[in-house]
């Protein structure tokens, strides 16, 4: 796992007393390391032996714990809240669930027959009608009505984007960092493009600091406290780590933020659905989403939560005629922000894609996220304890109240995570392969003796390598 080292790094390694701090290849030393080190006379060295460290990964030792040897499992109390009747006349919604099993919801969820329904609906419209923007305009709003049921907000306060890189792009694109507070904090559990946004706006003067993952591929929630100063204009963080599903505290990280003055933005696509999320209660500034994982939608929707106090002091760059008050007046000579969230709408809206992310987040709003949540701990408890059972190596939290649905098995020793996937898929099985680990990501429709067979069909291919 590549490290990012920052001038906290090396304030460290100063308060010990040290002079050198050894790097491994692939590592990456942020501009303002780099800074600190030289006025303290610090120097980064790339010697693995030195220290001690053994280059043959063969065992995986070096970069993850083996988890069958020294791990059990800490489960959340299961409150048995969905019945299998209930389950049962829900996997009828999901028609790929009679010939497939569905693990690979961290990525993409299955297609639920209301889904499909919806974008039909939109297909047909569009024969019969031809064009009937007033109705099409009509359901992104219920989409965002939809959305903001998620997360207990005012659908004024949510926006509708194309991705959560264009969301995100537009708060960005608001942010002054010509003044004191220029840092942009973020950590390397983020999906990649969160991070390459705020990297993007170094040319107009943000300076971008990383908090690490440590050697359990998780976060030490007292390093927000370390790493966020007064010159922290936001922090940017992940709700659920899409590697390994390591989940965060986030309304701990915002009291921290907020206790030093920085602004916090939540990406919570990896677990929106499957965990309870209040932005009120967690005091959230800004909260992104796509729909294609566990809220059952499909790609080129997102949506982002605005507090209503910041979004009057926002002032988008990246904008679009639908972020305007009024977008069919036309006018060409002034810019007129809507008053509410609307202002982060940029330009036409998915109207395809809102039919069918109103339709899937209907769906866990009808089943209940405290319900579907109870459901996935028992489910991530019971494929952590068969990892354990098999010997598989996984880089997952064994405390299920520090985990989102993935469970992350470490497969690269002998076979390359995407040849698993394939090799599953020949099986009848979807799972979802990122960097070295195949992830293993049930929803509230799967069932036990599911992730049993999965678990047994990884232990065989991996084994026959």
């Amino acid at each position: 796992m590549k490290k990012f080292y920052t001038a906290y790094d090396v304030e460290y390694a100063l308060s010990r007393g040290e002079k050198i701090i050894y790097v491994n290849e692939g590592d990456v030393i942020t501009d303002i390391a780099k800074e600190t080190a030289e006025k303290n006379g610090v120097s980064f060295t790339s010697s693995a032996n030195e220290i001690g460290i053994s280059e043959n990964k063969t065992d995986g030792n070096l970069l993850y714990s083996n988890a069958s040897k020294s791990n059990k499992v800490t489960k959340a109390v299961y409150k048995n809240l969905m019945s299998e009747d209930e389950i049962n006349k829900w996997r009828n919604e999901f028609p790929i669930l009679k010939n497939i099993i569905h693990v690979g919801n961290c990525s993409q969820s299955a297609q639920a027959i209301s889904v499909r329904n919806a974008i039909n609906k939109y297909l047909d419209n569009w024969l019969t009608v031809g064009m009937d923007w007033e109705s099409w305009v009509e359901e992104t709003y219920k989409a965002k009505v939809e959305f903001a049921k998620l997360i207990n907000a005012d659908p004024s306060e949510v926006a509708i984007s194309t991705s959560v890189s264009e969301a995100v792009s537009t708060i960005a694109s608001s942010l002054d960092y010509t003044g004191k507070r220029k840092k942009i904090l973020v950590t390397d559990a983020e999906f990649p493009t969160i991070n390459y946004i705020w990297l993007a706006q170094q040319k107009y003067g943000a300076k971008v600091d990383f908090v690490s993952v440590n050697k359990d591929h998780q976060i030490d929630i007292n390093e927000y406290d370390r790493y966020i100063d007064e010159d922290t204009l936001l922090t940017s963080v992940t709700q659920v780590y899409y590697l390994n599903g390591f989940k965060q505290d986030i309304g701990k990280i915002a009291e921290t933020a907020h206790k030093k003055g920085s602004l916090i933005l939540v990406d919570a696509y990896q677990g929106l659905g499957t965990e309870p999320v209040d932005v009120k209660k967690m005091n959230i500034d800004i909260l992104v989403s796509g729909n294609l994982k566990y809220l059952f939608g499909i790609p080129g929707i997102a949506f982002m939560y605005v507090n209503p106090e910041l979004t009057r002091m926002l002032k988008p760059s990246v904008t679009g005629w639908f972020a305007q008050e009024n977008p069919f007046l036309f006018q060409t000579r002034y810019i007129d922000w809507a008053n509410d969230a609307r202002k982060f709408d940029n330009g036409t809206p998915p109207v395809l894609t809102s039919y069918a992310a109103r339709a899937g987040m209907q769906i866990t709003n009808e089943v209940g996220v405290d319900r579907i949540k109870d459901r996935i701990d028992m489910l991530s408890a019971h494929a952590l304890q068969g990892c354990l059972d098999r010997g598989l190596k996984c880089i997952s939290p064994f405390d299920v109240n520090k985990k989102g649905g993935t469970t992350a098995i470490w497969v690269s020793d002998r076979i390359d995570s995407h040849s698993m996937e394939v090799e599953l898929k020949s099986r009848n099985i979807i799972a979802s392969a990122r960097g070295d680990v195949i992830r293993v990501a049930p929803h509230f429709y799967t069932k036990p003796e599911e992730i049993d067979y999965v678990l047994d069909q990884i232990q065989d291919i991996y084994l026959r390598k």
